[in-house]
């Protein structure tokens, strides 16, 4: 059984601390005044950014007077939060925004990319990930290149526990040789496999050369998705230097509906697309 995101818990258990105090009518303010814990760290431990001592849950549970089955679910938890997950094992190699966005994206239910430069991370072959990483930034070490290439590796059982994925390339993402055309000819076979194995959640369209001036031009995005009602979508944008979390609902709907245009209108079909990546596979094979 797969261990639970200690960072989706931490996010959850700080969404249901807000509630309660919502509930309440009580500004963070007053509930710092009262309880002793500063302001600012309860706003940091309400948006899941900040560890929760056990005797200020107690405190908090015992202020906002819950009944004892809030009471058990927000212990179980921080119980949960506490986990520690494989992306701890990385944190001196990344930002605290990027392991914040690896402990969500572990904990997702649907993840929809637009990857109009690079394969996305969940798809990439080891070959594929490495010449991204060594041509990436000039401050990464060479020593670095390797546990790098493990974390975007470490991401990829994700597709096989359920994950399901919706996923926009660029033509030119595809023929971009990346690692030269031998690694390129593994890439695609990577990405042909995952989308036509038996049962896959992968699903995988194609904008082409033709397809002009659309929505979502622009640089990558991913968004996540989280199972129930609770836990909102949030959009993990990165670029060359830097990657941020936005949770700005204007924003993610905008992105939510410009990806859902693109991939159902703009796009080739998932029939058309398979072709055009097996054609460009062929043409990389040629070129070896």
């Amino acid at each position: 059984m797969a261990v639970a995101s200690s960072t989706l818990r931490a996010w959850e258990l700080g969404l249901r601390l807000r509630r309660a105090r919502a509930d309440l009518g009580l500004t963070a303010a007053t509930v710092a005044k009262q309880t002793g814990i500063q302001a600012s760290n309860l706003s940091a431990i309400e948006a899941g950014k900040r560890r929760l001592t056990e005797s200020n849950l107690l405190r908090l549970v015992d202020f906002y007077e819950l009944d004892q089955t809030d009471q058990d679910l927000l212990k179980r938890l921080h119980v949960e939060a506490e986990q520690r997950n494989w992306w701890h094992d990385y944190a001196e190699l990344y930002s605290e925004e990027f392991l914040r966005f690896l402990g969500l994206e572990a904990g997702a239910s649907t993840v929809y990319e637009w990857a109009p430069i690079y394969v996305s991370g969940l798809l990439q072959t080891g070959d594929y990930a490495r010449a991204t990483i060594r041509a990436g930034s000039p401050y990464i070490k060479p020593v670095d290149v390797g546990p790098r290439v493990e974390t975007r590796l470490a991401r990829q059982p994700l597709l096989d526990d359920g994950l399901s994925m919706d996923v926009l390339f660029t033509e030119y993402t595809l023929r971009q040789q990346v690692g030269g055309p031998a690694a390129m000819v593994r890439q695609l076979d990577r990405i042909i496999d995952v989308v036509t194995r038996p049962g896959s959640t992968v699903r995988a369209r194609v904008v082409d050369y033709t397809a002009g001036a659309h929505p979502l031009t622009g640089g990558p995005l991913t968004l996540l998705s989280f199972a129930g009602n609770l836990l909102p979508d949030l959009i993990w944008q990165e670029t060359a230097i830097t990657g941020s979390l936005i949770d700005k609902a204007q924003v993610i709907r905008e992105f939510k509906a410009s990806f859902e245009n693109v991939f159902e209108t703009v796009a080739l079909d998932a029939e058309k697309s398979l072709t055009l990546i097996k054609n460009i596979r062929h043409e990389m094979e040629a070129a070896a």
